[in-house]
């Protein structure tokens, strides 16, 4: 297997970064509606054929179909109240995959059965969008079986191969090649917009995506208090860095800081650089592992070879478990105070940490 082939089968569920983007766009609320409408009326597809002579035929069979239609209705409505967790995702679409195919194998004609695995690629291709590789395999299998129940069942039927092998190829084709274009197309889009999304000069996430990248934060938090901690750094006495040693210097000092930034902040935080000499980072960890990552970077910078210092200010805030936060106003007033704490420490002569007494707490 290649390098690229292994990394596309090993890459990760998606579903936090994608809400984001929409939201970020303001398209999430459309793709709620959306989504409960088509819903909706792939539940109608059973309850319809109950008045066709080609629909359930015995009792068990439509018992099936309403359970089916019943069982669709049900979960779509998390997307008609709100935006759904990853784990209410996950069973939305467990439950649709499971639906299309109770409801489509109760039908009493086994041509209509094949046809209607074809809803498996909408199901397939929503996976697609949100959640890992697996899910979309693991989606694509029921629909396979499905298929084969149903072709089997139309070739002892009719007796027509021909008929059913063409008829099964489409069906797979629809399965195979909507979900996993989809797949495709949105790591591609993953993979540009945080290219995208990157300083130039030091390589770090620029202030947008660092927002992103925190709101993804926010959303993967589970269930009880969780701590959410903001660093700012300022470096120190950058002009006269510039003026007396030149810019190619204080961008060497940019970059070593973005290095140091890196190096230190772990791999859960979320870093950026909000433009000229400030950086910031933030995580989720506790308040006096994220003081013991904010002095790693203060000794880091002033250890850097261009022998230049930086004032650090921080604030955290204690999230509750029925806590809703608005993820850029809240992470805005963390900022703000993690700001005013970096400018103490340069009133008092920089090369120094200020943690802001305004930690918020939440319910």
């Amino acid at each position: 297997m290649s390098g690229w082939d292994r990394r596309w089968w090993q890459q990760a569920d998606q579903f936090h970064w994608f809400s984001v983007y929409l939201r970020d766009r303001g398209l999430d609320r459309q793709w709620r509606l959306a989504t409960f409408a088509f819903t909706l009326l792939f539940a109608a597809v059973p309850v319809v054929m109950l008045m066709s002579p080609y629909g359930p035929g015995s009792g068990w069979a439509r018992a099936v179909a309403i359970a089916a239609a019943g069982c669709g209705v049900g979960v779509g409505v998390v997307w008609l109240i709100g935006w759904p967790s990853r784990t209410q995702s996950l069973v939305f679409h467990a439950v649709c995959c499971l639906s299309i195919a109770a409801g489509t194998l109760s039908l009493s004609t086994p041509y209509g059965a094949l046809m209607g695995c074809a809803m498996f690629a909408a199901v397939g291709g929503l996976l697609a969008y949100f959640h890992a590789l697996v899910h979309v395999l693991a989606n694509f299998a029921v629909a396979a079986i499905s298929a084969s129940v149903a072709a089997a069942r139309l070739l002892a039927e009719t007796g027509d191969a021909a008929l059913v092998v063409a008829s099964l190829l489409l069906v797979l084709g629809l399965n195979l090649g909507v979900p996993f274009g989809i797949h495709a197309l949105v790591h591609s889009l993953h993979t540009e917009l945080r290219s995208s999304d990157v300083d130039p000069l030091t390589g770090l996430p620029n202030r947008r995506s660092f927002y992103n990248s925190v709101h993804e934060m926010l959303l993967q938090r589970r269930a009880g208090h969780a701590e959410l901690h903001v660093t700012m750094i300022d470096v120190d006495d950058f002009k006269k860095l510039n003026d007396t040693r030149g810019h190619a210097v204080g961008d060497e000092a940019l970059v070593g800081i973005g290095a140091v930034l890196a190096e230190h902040s772990g791999a859960d935080a979320a870093v950026g650089r909000l433009g000229g000499e400030e950086f910031v980072i933030a995580d989720m960890s506790s308040a006096a592992t994220h003081a013991v990552t904010a002095e790693r970077i203060r000794l880091g910078i002033a250890a850097l070879p261009v022998q230049i210092t930086a004032s650090l200010g921080t604030c955290g805030a204690v999230l509750g478990p029925a806590a809703v936060v608005e993820p850029e106003q809240f992470l805005d007033g963390l900022i703000r105070a993690a700001d005013l704490a970096m400018y103490r420490s340069k009133r008092a002569g920089g090369n120094r940490i200020h943690r802001s007494d305004a930690t918020a707490t939440s319910p």
